[in-house]
Protein backbone atom coordinates (compact mmCIF):
# COMPACT_ATOMS: atom_id res chain seq x y z
CA UNK A 1 0.00 0.00 0.00
CA UNK A 2 1.73 2.88 -0.83
CA UNK A 3 2.33 6.36 1.64
CA UNK A 4 0.19 8.46 -0.06
CA UNK A 5 -2.87 6.36 0.27
CA UNK A 6 -1.95 5.82 4.08
CA UNK A 7 -1.48 9.30 4.79
CA UNK A 8 -4.73 10.27 3.39
CA UNK A 9 -6.61 7.37 5.10
CA UNK A 10 -9.82 9.08 6.42
CA UNK A 11 -9.18 10.46 10.03
CA UNK A 12 -12.52 8.98 11.31
CA UNK A 13 -13.22 6.07 9.42
CA UNK A 14 -12.31 2.77 8.99
CA UNK A 15 -13.42 -0.73 7.29
CA UNK A 16 -13.63 -2.77 10.62
CA UNK A 17 -13.59 -6.10 8.31
CA UNK A 18 -17.33 -4.57 6.82
CA UNK A 19 -15.99 -5.62 3.75
CA UNK A 20 -15.69 -9.25 4.22
CA UNK A 21 -19.37 -9.52 5.84
CA UNK A 22 -20.57 -7.96 2.86
CA UNK A 23 -18.84 -10.31 0.69
CA UNK A 24 -20.39 -13.05 2.60
CA UNK A 25 -24.08 -11.75 2.66
CA UNK A 26 -23.08 -10.62 -1.42
CA UNK A 27 -22.80 -14.58 -2.30
CA UNK A 28 -25.70 -14.80 -0.27
CA UNK A 29 -27.81 -12.24 -2.58
CA UNK A 30 -27.84 -9.18 -0.20
CA UNK A 31 -26.59 -6.06 -0.82
CA UNK A 32 -25.54 -3.57 1.42
CA UNK A 33 -27.51 -0.97 0.14
CA UNK A 34 -30.07 -3.64 1.74
CA UNK A 35 -27.64 -4.15 4.59
CA UNK A 36 -27.21 -0.23 5.36
CA UNK A 37 -30.95 -0.07 5.23
CA UNK A 38 -31.59 -2.60 7.86
CA UNK A 39 -29.32 -0.74 9.96
CA UNK A 40 -31.10 2.65 9.13
CA UNK A 41 -27.89 4.21 8.14
CA UNK A 42 -26.68 6.12 5.09
CA UNK A 43 -25.19 3.26 2.43
CA UNK A 44 -20.90 5.27 2.59
CA UNK A 45 -20.23 6.94 -0.55
CA UNK A 46 -18.91 4.84 -3.30
CA UNK A 47 -19.18 1.39 -1.89
CA UNK A 48 -16.00 2.13 0.31
CA UNK A 49 -17.85 0.69 3.59
CA UNK A 50 -15.64 2.72 5.87
CA UNK A 51 -17.95 3.20 9.18
CA UNK A 52 -17.75 4.89 12.59
CA UNK A 53 -17.07 2.40 15.06
CA UNK A 54 -20.49 3.29 16.85
CA UNK A 55 -22.32 2.40 13.60
CA UNK A 56 -20.98 -1.18 13.52
CA UNK A 57 -23.35 -2.64 16.46
CA UNK A 58 -25.83 -1.47 14.42
CA UNK A 59 -24.34 -3.25 11.09
CA UNK A 60 -23.81 -6.42 13.17
CA UNK A 61 -27.07 -6.68 13.96
CA UNK A 62 -28.75 -5.87 11.10
CA UNK A 63 -26.60 -8.70 9.29
CA UNK A 64 -27.67 -11.33 11.82
CA UNK A 65 -31.44 -10.38 11.16
CA UNK A 66 -31.39 -10.51 7.41
CA UNK A 67 -28.41 -13.10 6.85
CA UNK A 68 -29.78 -16.47 5.13
CA UNK A 69 -27.48 -18.65 6.40
CA UNK A 70 -27.41 -19.99 10.44
CA UNK A 71 -23.53 -19.81 10.10
CA UNK A 72 -23.01 -16.79 7.78
CA UNK A 73 -20.62 -15.28 10.62
CA UNK A 74 -17.92 -17.63 11.11
CA UNK A 75 -18.08 -17.88 6.89
CA UNK A 76 -17.61 -13.50 6.75
CA UNK A 77 -14.91 -14.26 9.29
CA UNK A 78 -13.35 -16.82 6.82
CA UNK A 79 -13.17 -13.66 4.10
CA UNK A 80 -10.86 -11.68 6.28
CA UNK A 81 -7.91 -9.49 4.22
CA UNK A 82 -5.71 -7.42 5.83
CA UNK A 83 -7.17 -4.42 3.70
CA UNK A 84 -10.84 -5.04 5.07
CA UNK A 85 -8.97 -3.53 8.47
CA UNK A 86 -7.37 -0.69 6.44
CA UNK A 87 -4.32 1.08 8.14
CA UNK A 88 -4.61 -0.66 11.13
CA UNK A 89 -4.03 -4.26 8.98
CA UNK A 90 -1.29 -2.89 7.84
CA UNK A 91 0.13 -1.97 10.79
CA UNK A 92 -0.30 -5.61 12.04
CA UNK A 93 1.30 -7.19 9.02
CA UNK A 94 4.66 -5.03 8.74
CA UNK A 95 5.58 -5.33 12.47
CA UNK A 96 8.71 -6.81 13.29
CA UNK A 97 7.55 -9.58 15.16
CA UNK A 98 4.02 -11.54 16.35
CA UNK A 99 4.39 -10.17 19.44
CA UNK A 100 4.60 -6.46 18.81
CA UNK A 101 1.64 -6.88 16.30
CA UNK A 102 -0.07 -8.78 19.28
CA UNK A 103 0.64 -5.90 21.36
CA UNK A 104 -0.10 -3.34 19.22
CA UNK A 105 -3.19 -4.69 18.29
CA UNK A 106 -4.41 -4.84 21.53
CA UNK A 107 -3.79 -1.51 22.85
CA UNK A 108 -5.49 -0.33 19.54
CA UNK A 109 -8.64 -3.10 19.97
CA UNK A 110 -11.26 -0.58 18.96
CA UNK A 111 -10.01 -0.40 15.29
CA UNK A 112 -10.40 -4.02 14.94
CA UNK A 113 -14.16 -3.48 15.09
CA UNK A 114 -14.17 -4.75 18.86
CA UNK A 115 -17.14 -3.90 20.69
CA UNK A 116 -16.37 -4.95 23.53
CA UNK A 117 -13.00 -4.55 25.84
CA UNK A 118 -10.76 -8.01 25.73
CA UNK A 119 -8.18 -8.18 28.49
CA UNK A 120 -4.86 -10.15 27.63
CA UNK A 121 -2.87 -12.11 30.14
CA UNK A 122 -0.41 -14.64 30.11
CA UNK A 123 -0.23 -18.03 32.41
CA UNK A 124 3.14 -19.78 31.05
CA UNK A 125 2.30 -20.96 27.67
CA UNK A 126 -0.50 -20.40 27.57
CA UNK A 127 -2.42 -16.76 26.46
CA UNK A 128 -5.82 -15.81 27.50
CA UNK A 129 -8.20 -13.51 25.79
CA UNK A 130 -11.13 -12.60 27.97
CA UNK A 131 -14.22 -10.31 27.39
CA UNK A 132 -16.33 -9.20 29.91
CA UNK A 133 -20.18 -8.18 30.14
CA UNK A 134 -20.51 -10.06 27.09
CA UNK A 135 -24.07 -9.75 27.69
CA UNK A 136 -24.00 -6.21 26.53
CA UNK A 137 -24.07 -7.73 23.10
CA UNK A 138 -27.74 -7.92 23.31
CA UNK A 139 -29.99 -10.97 21.59
CA UNK A 140 -27.25 -11.05 18.72
CA UNK A 141 -24.40 -11.65 20.93
CA UNK A 142 -23.88 -15.57 19.55
CA UNK A 143 -23.64 -13.45 15.40
CA UNK A 144 -21.35 -11.35 16.93
CA UNK A 145 -19.12 -12.95 18.90
CA UNK A 146 -18.85 -15.56 15.90
CA UNK A 147 -17.99 -12.76 13.28
CA UNK A 148 -15.22 -11.53 16.03
CA UNK A 149 -13.63 -14.81 16.63
CA UNK A 150 -13.49 -15.89 12.94
CA UNK A 151 -12.45 -12.76 11.80
CA UNK A 152 -9.58 -12.34 14.43
CA UNK A 153 -8.13 -15.60 13.67
CA UNK A 154 -8.13 -15.05 10.26
CA UNK A 155 -6.49 -11.93 10.38
CA UNK A 156 -4.06 -13.56 13.00
CA UNK A 157 -3.12 -16.12 11.01
CA UNK A 158 -2.17 -13.78 7.63
CA UNK A 159 0.09 -11.70 9.95
CA UNK A 160 1.87 -14.98 11.33
CA UNK A 161 1.97 -16.77 7.32
CA UNK A 162 0.71 -19.57 9.29
CA UNK A 163 -2.46 -20.86 11.35
CA UNK A 164 -2.51 -19.33 15.21
CA UNK A 165 -2.08 -21.40 17.28
CA UNK A 166 -5.82 -21.45 19.40
CA UNK A 167 -5.87 -24.03 22.25
CA UNK A 168 -8.95 -23.31 23.38
CA UNK A 169 -12.11 -21.42 22.94
CA UNK A 170 -14.97 -20.67 25.85
CA UNK A 171 -18.81 -19.38 24.46
CA UNK A 172 -21.43 -18.26 27.01
CA UNK A 173 -24.32 -20.05 24.64
CA UNK A 174 -25.48 -22.92 23.91
CA UNK A 175 -23.78 -25.65 21.46
CA UNK A 176 -25.03 -24.67 17.68
CA UNK A 177 -26.14 -27.12 15.26
CA UNK A 178 -23.55 -25.92 12.75
CA UNK A 179 -20.59 -26.61 15.75
CA UNK A 180 -18.86 -28.83 12.34
CA UNK A 181 -18.05 -24.95 11.06
CA UNK A 182 -16.52 -24.12 14.25
CA UNK A 183 -13.77 -27.21 14.22
CA UNK A 184 -13.28 -25.87 10.59
CA UNK A 185 -12.90 -22.23 11.40
CA UNK A 186 -11.01 -22.34 15.04
CA UNK A 187 -9.24 -26.09 15.19
CA UNK A 188 -8.86 -26.15 18.75
CA UNK A 189 -11.08 -27.29 22.34
CA UNK A 190 -14.77 -25.77 22.08
CA UNK A 191 -16.82 -25.58 25.03
CA UNK A 192 -20.14 -23.81 25.15
CA UNK A 193 -22.34 -22.91 27.85
CA UNK A 194 -19.78 -21.10 29.80
CA UNK A 195 -19.46 -18.69 32.20
CA UNK A 196 -16.59 -16.83 30.87
CA UNK A 197 -15.89 -15.94 27.67
CA UNK A 198 -11.83 -16.72 26.98
CA UNK A 199 -10.04 -17.32 23.87
CA UNK A 200 -6.71 -19.36 25.00
CA UNK A 201 -3.40 -19.92 22.81
CA UNK A 202 0.02 -20.93 22.50
CA UNK A 203 1.70 -18.09 23.80
CA UNK A 204 5.11 -18.85 22.61
CA UNK A 205 4.13 -17.53 19.16
CA UNK A 206 4.67 -14.13 19.95
CA UNK A 207 8.57 -14.64 20.16
CA UNK A 208 7.69 -15.33 15.97
CA UNK A 209 8.91 -13.04 13.10
CA UNK A 210 6.20 -11.63 10.76
CA UNK A 211 6.97 -12.92 7.68
CA UNK A 212 5.92 -9.68 5.89
CA UNK A 213 7.33 -7.14 8.25
CA UNK A 214 8.36 -3.98 6.81
CA UNK A 215 9.70 -1.31 9.64
CA UNK A 216 9.01 1.93 7.81
CA UNK A 217 5.88 1.15 6.52
CA UNK A 218 5.15 -0.03 10.17
CA UNK A 219 6.18 2.97 11.86
CA UNK A 220 3.97 4.95 9.14
CA UNK A 221 0.41 2.62 9.52
CA UNK A 222 1.03 2.83 13.66
CA UNK A 223 1.74 6.83 13.69
CA UNK A 224 -1.56 7.00 11.54
CA UNK A 225 -3.02 4.55 13.74
CA UNK A 226 -2.00 6.62 17.21
CA UNK A 227 -3.48 9.51 15.22
CA UNK A 228 -6.81 7.89 14.96
CA UNK A 229 -6.79 6.59 18.90
CA UNK A 230 -6.20 9.92 19.96
CA UNK A 231 -8.64 11.26 17.60
CA UNK A 232 -10.50 14.97 19.51
CA UNK A 233 -8.09 14.38 22.43
CA UNK A 234 -10.11 11.66 23.95
CA UNK A 235 -8.73 9.02 26.49
CA UNK A 236 -8.66 5.42 26.37
CA UNK A 237 -10.99 5.52 28.94
CA UNK A 238 -14.09 8.17 27.40
CA UNK A 239 -13.66 5.92 24.05
CA UNK A 240 -14.19 2.56 25.59
CA UNK A 241 -17.54 4.53 27.58
CA UNK A 242 -18.75 6.19 24.75
CA UNK A 243 -18.16 2.48 23.03
CA UNK A 244 -20.11 0.84 25.37
CA UNK A 245 -22.77 3.49 25.10
CA UNK A 246 -23.42 3.47 21.95
CA UNK A 247 -23.72 -0.14 21.59
CA UNK A 248 -26.27 -0.57 24.52
CA UNK A 249 -30.14 -0.08 23.77
CA UNK A 250 -33.42 -1.53 24.97
CA UNK A 251 -32.97 -3.36 27.82
CA UNK A 252 -29.03 -3.36 27.71
CA UNK A 253 -28.91 0.00 29.09
CA UNK A 254 -25.01 1.09 29.97
CA UNK A 255 -25.54 2.41 33.67
CA UNK A 256 -22.04 3.92 35.26
CA UNK A 257 -22.73 0.70 37.85
CA UNK A 258 -22.31 -1.32 35.05
CA UNK A 259 -19.51 0.10 32.75
CA UNK A 260 -17.65 0.61 36.34
CA UNK A 261 -17.49 -3.23 36.73
CA UNK A 262 -16.92 -3.79 32.67
CA UNK A 263 -14.20 -1.89 33.02
CA UNK A 264 -12.89 -3.51 36.31
CA UNK A 265 -13.09 -0.62 38.34
CA UNK A 266 -15.12 0.27 41.24
CA UNK A 267 -17.97 2.86 40.58
CA UNK A 268 -15.86 5.90 42.92
CA UNK A 269 -12.53 5.45 40.98
CA UNK A 270 -14.86 5.78 37.68
CA UNK A 271 -16.28 8.76 38.67
CA UNK A 272 -13.13 10.40 39.86
CA UNK A 273 -11.04 9.65 36.92
CA UNK A 274 -14.04 11.28 34.72
CA UNK A 275 -13.85 14.10 37.13
CA UNK A 276 -10.06 14.77 36.43
CA UNK A 277 -11.48 14.87 33.04
CA UNK A 278 -13.59 17.39 33.62
CA UNK A 279 -16.50 15.07 32.39
CA UNK A 280 -19.50 12.81 33.75
CA UNK A 281 -20.82 9.54 32.89
CA UNK A 282 -23.94 11.05 32.46
CA UNK A 283 -22.53 13.83 29.91
CA UNK A 284 -20.91 11.09 27.90
CA UNK A 285 -24.01 9.02 27.74
CA UNK A 286 -25.61 11.81 27.27
CA UNK A 287 -23.40 12.92 24.04
CA UNK A 288 -23.63 9.12 22.69
CA UNK A 289 -26.86 9.26 22.75
CA UNK A 290 -27.58 12.44 21.01
CA UNK A 291 -24.57 11.85 18.37
CA UNK A 292 -26.97 8.43 17.47
CA UNK A 293 -30.17 10.16 17.78
CA UNK A 294 -29.20 13.03 15.29
CA UNK A 295 -27.70 11.08 13.00
CA UNK A 296 -30.30 8.56 12.58
CA UNK A 297 -32.74 11.60 12.29
CA UNK A 298 -31.00 12.91 9.69
CA UNK A 299 -30.54 9.96 7.10
CA UNK A 300 -33.28 7.63 7.95
CA UNK A 301 -37.04 7.91 8.53
CA UNK A 302 -37.11 5.47 11.90
CA UNK A 303 -39.81 6.28 13.68
CA UNK A 304 -39.76 8.53 17.23
CA UNK A 305 -40.61 5.44 18.98
CA UNK A 306 -38.05 3.50 17.73
CA UNK A 307 -35.36 5.79 18.43
CA UNK A 308 -35.78 6.09 21.61
CA UNK A 309 -35.65 2.47 22.18
CA UNK A 310 -32.48 3.09 19.80
CA UNK A 311 -31.12 5.64 22.24
CA UNK A 312 -31.64 3.14 25.46
CA UNK A 313 -35.16 4.85 26.73
CA UNK A 314 -37.93 2.80 27.84
CA UNK A 315 -39.94 6.09 27.44
CA UNK A 316 -40.76 7.97 24.15
CA UNK A 317 -41.58 11.01 26.21
CA UNK A 318 -38.46 10.85 27.99
CA UNK A 319 -36.49 10.98 25.11
CA UNK A 320 -38.43 13.51 23.64
CA UNK A 321 -37.78 15.66 26.58
CA UNK A 322 -33.91 14.87 26.53
CA UNK A 323 -33.54 16.02 22.86
CA UNK A 324 -35.35 19.21 23.66
CA UNK A 325 -32.66 19.32 26.37
CA UNK A 326 -29.65 18.21 24.00
CA UNK A 327 -30.47 20.48 20.11
CA UNK A 328 -33.15 23.39 21.85
CA UNK A 329 -35.61 21.30 19.29
CA UNK A 330 -38.14 18.61 19.34
CA UNK A 331 -36.66 15.79 17.62
CA UNK A 332 -39.06 16.19 14.72
CA UNK A 333 -38.14 19.74 14.17
CA UNK A 334 -34.53 18.81 14.17
CA UNK A 335 -35.53 16.00 11.25
CA UNK A 336 -37.07 18.89 9.25
CA UNK A 337 -34.67 21.15 9.79
CA UNK A 338 -31.68 19.17 9.28
CA UNK A 339 -33.41 17.88 6.07
CA UNK A 340 -34.13 21.31 4.61
CA UNK A 341 -30.17 22.28 5.13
Amino acid sequence: MPFTQLSETDNKQLPLGIPALMEELSAQGITAEELFREARLPLPPSGALNIQHDELPAILNSAARIAREPDTALRAGLRQKVNHFGVFGYALTTSSSFGEAFIFGQNHIDLAGAIMDVAFSRQNDTGILRTQNHQLLGQNRRFIIEFWRSSMTTLLSEVLGHTFPSLRMYFPFPEPAWVDKYHEVFNCELYFDADTMEWQFDARVLSENCPRSDPMTSQVCQDLCDQLALENGESRLIRQIRGVCSSSSGSHVATAASVANYLGMSLRTLQRQLATQKTSFKQLQDESRYSIASQYLQNTNISIEDLAIRCGYSDVSNFRKAFVRWSGLSASEFRVRARQE
